[in-house]
């Protein structure tokens, strides 16, 4: 009786450092913050061009509620956008396009979009908002940043508003 407590005593012992381990060593998956002094804002550029045509993603073989992709060519645009007017011309030498969709349950909508360059990365910031509907309404967005950011980390984070 006496070897049978302390084997159970060693067990939850070895269960309760297994669940301690297992949960203390977690780290948030949230991007790392990146404002005050740290941050420097990019310039983005076509906009306007991309605000005023309606356009989504297509040839995108996804289930995954956020789908994010990196554009430097012409041609690589006109694979995966599609839009209701013909696409502007980018300048791929000097420009490179950061793109996704974001797929809601409900009604969601963009609201704003930061880049910015922060501890050698490029953090893709991307606001919407939730809308009370019960269509599921894809969220598009689209920026065009200089090509000597491209050899820069990107981390797209793309978020509800508060």
């Amino acid at each position: 009786m006496h070897n049978a407590m302390k084997t159970l005593k060693n067990l939850m012992g070895s269960i309760l450092f297994l669940i301690l381990l297992i949960f203390g060593c977690q780290t948030e998956n949230s991007p790392q913050e990146c404002s005050g002094e740290d941050a420097q804002y990019l310039e983005t550029f076509y906009s306007e061009e991309f605000a005023s045509i309606p356009c989504a993603l297509q040839n995108i073989e996804s289930t995954e509620k956020e789908v994010n992709l990196r554009i430097e060519s012409q041609a690589d645009l006109e694979k995966y956008f599609t839009c209701h007017e013909q696409l502007p011309e980018i300048d791929f030498d000097k420009y490179f396009i950061l793109t996704g969709v974001y797929r809601h349950h409900q009604c969601a909508l963009f609201d704003s979009q930061q880049i910015l360059l922060c501890n050698n990365k490029i953090t893709y910031k991307v606001s919407m908002q939730e809308q009370i509907c019960a269509a599921a309404i894809p969220v598009f967005y689209v920026v065009a940043i200089e090509k000597k950011y491209s050899h820069f980390d990107i981390e797209f984070d793309v978020r509800f508003k508060d």
